[in-house]
């Protein structure tokens, strides 16, 4: 069974141009074009090189897995270069859509997928993954998506007997409901955490203080030391969007989603 990140990886390479040089049960390599290794393998040197010397160069690569047994780069929601693949994919303009392959009739029901890392920085730092799925229908949320959507196979092509539905909430607006979940949860949170880091950092910044007005500091010494206090201790959440995509659910699918409590 593909996993949502492998057939989007599949998808978008394929779709711009990219070949498959090598696949097989749990892994597949891709040949990259010029172009695209340019955008996502940061050898902008290299590049600039061959652009120099009037030379095609040379593409690389890349082996992607859906096991940890097979070197290459191993696909799962926080893999680093799914997320530049992803950032890619929004830039060009471009999201995956990825269908159910189903023996049902009808209708498929678009979601919007993203995964996603709050980060919380402070005086104790710690990263929580949140996988949230949209029904661009009707507007309801579902969270731990990923994990739903694991127990079953998608493809780029839609299964016969099927279309897609069009989605009733676009994408720009999802996105922003998205984003106004995820603060309303991130403001539910016990903030305990963010309550000690910035009594902390007024202690430490007191005490840089003191030593300012002694004299025992120069002035650059001082405003370098303040500005590293706050970086450290100031407390803050951040939001990084990892991955994600268009995925369309078979009806009896999409019913499960909305009942399941995952």
């Amino acid at each position: 069974m593909r996993t949502p990140q492998y057939t989007f990886v599949r998808e978008f390479f394929t779709s711009n141009g990219c070949t498959i040089s090598e696949e097989g049960p749990t892994h597949m390599t891709i040949q990259l074009t010029s172009e695209m290794d340019e955008e996502i393998m940061n050898r902008p040197f290299y590049w600039h090189y061959m652009k120099k010397m009037n030379r095609m160069g040379e593409p690389m690569e890349l082996t992607f897995t859906e096991s940890k047994d097979i070197e290459g780069i191993y696909l799962h929601p926080g893999t680093p270069k799914l997320h530049t693949i992803f950032q890619t994919a929004m830039t060009r303009g471009k999201t995956a859509r990825l269908y159910e392959v189903t023996q049902d009739k009808g209708g498929l029901t678009p979601w919007l997928v993203i995964n996603l890392f709050l980060h919380y920085r402070g005086k104790q730092s710690k990263n929580e993954h949140l996988s949230l799925g949209l029904n661009l229908l009707n507007g309801a949320f579902v969270q731990n998506t990923m994990e739903f959507l694991r127990q079953y196979d998608f493809d780029q092509h839609v299964s016969d007997y099927t279309f897609p539905i069009t989605p009733i909430i676009q994408l720009p607006s999802a996105y922003r409901r998205m984003e106004g979940f995820v603060e309303q949860y991130a403001g539910s949170l016990d903030h305990q955490w963010a309550k000690d880091s910035r009594q902390h950092w007024e202690q430490e910044q007191s005490l840089l203080n003191s030593f300012y007005k002694s004299g025992d500091l120069s002035e650059d010494y001082y405003t370098n030391e303040k500005e590293q206090l706050s970086k450290r201790y100031h407390p803050r959440i951040e939001m990084e969007v990892v991955n994600g995509g268009l995925f369309y659910l078979s009806q009896s699918s999409n019913h499960k989603i909305l009942q399941q409590d995952i």
